[in-house]
């Protein structure tokens, strides 16, 4: 069962709702930022609520919600970043999951740490849809912004998750 004993079935419909919807809006607003950065540097800053999802609620439902948010990218900007999405995310989801779960790190770290994990399950994507490893000369780029995004979604976690604790 993916819900957590300790939610009602209503209540869980109700926050998975509103983390989908959030991170909807989060990664349409990410576009925006987008239009400014260096071409596929992306801020993250969805996966604040998958990291929310990790700690507040469950492995299964955060993993739904990922899937989720990688199905909306596949409609709303197609195949290829679809994959790239899928792909991304799910190498950050599984970084950020063990980090969390098995470390004691900071916010700021792991959301760093789960980042880099994004862009090279991103390369890796875009590697096999090329057809070449030439893509991964990209990744000095990448593990650079990375860096700094993941500094950022992490200051922003460490910042909302007490606010957003106390409500689940």
């Amino acid at each position: 069962m993916i819900r957590p004993e300790k939610m009602s079935p209503a209540k869980y419909t109700a926050v998975m709702g509103l983390l989908f919807a959030a991170a909807a809006a989060l990664n349409m607003l990410e576009s925006i930022f987008s239009a400014f950065l260096p071409a596929g540097i992306r801020v993250g800053l969805s996966n604040i609520v998958i990291m929310t999802a990790i700690l507040c609620i469950n492995l299964p439902s955060a993993a739904l919600l990922t899937l989720l948010k990688a199905g909306m990218v596949l409609m709303t900007r197609g195949l290829t970043a679809g994959i790239m999405s899928l792909c991304g995310s799910f190498a950050a989801f599984a970084v950020t999951a063990l980090l969390f779960r098995k470390t004691g790190c900071s916010y700021i770290l792991i959301s760093v740490l789960g980042a880099l994990a994004h862009s090279f399950g991103q390369l890796c994507a875009a590697s096999a849809l090329l057809g070449t490893v030439y893509v991964f000369a990209y990744a000095p780029v990448l593990a650079i912004a990375s860096t700094v995004t993941g500094v950022c979604t992490g200051l922003v976690l460490k910042t909302v998750f007490p606010l957003l604790r106390a409500r689940f």
